[in-house]
């Protein structure tokens, strides 16, 4: 349950990790399942823990998809905001952000994308 837990926090600071360490809490949780329902005990902590430890995969490997398809976007925006001194150019960077997100999603509306913070 703890490793579950674990995954779930590392997903949201480096996915990667995250993700290599739901893989090991979904193999410690089903051995946990095993043993715990050879000798008839209650399987209810490897069972949960199994759940978050499925939801930390899924997020985990939403969260790669997104930063593996947008690499190029990104990219560009972490290279504009390089030479953003003011609040003014940092918003000129989010927008040009959205449009690059736009231009990938053509089957968004034009000027749906609105970021809400800044990456």
């Amino acid at each position: 349950m703890l490793l579950s837990i674990g995954a779930l926090a590392l997903t949201f600071l480096v996915p990667v990790l995250g993700l290599a360490l739901g893989v090991f809490a979904v193999a410690a949780c089903v051995r946990a399942w095993r043993a715990l329902s050879a000798r008839q005990r209650s399987i209810a902590l490897p069972v949960i823990g199994l759940l978050v430890s499925l939801a930390s995969l899924c997020l985990a490997g939403m969260v790669l998809w997104v930063q593996t398809y947008f690499s190029g976007e990104l990219g560009g925006y972490a290279e504009c905001m390089k030479g953003a001194g003011t609040s003014t150019s940092q918003q000129a960077c989010v927008g040009q952000l959205e449009r690059a997100i736009q231009h990938r999603l053509p089957f968004m509306p034009a000027g749906s994308v609105k970021i809400p913070f800044p990456p």
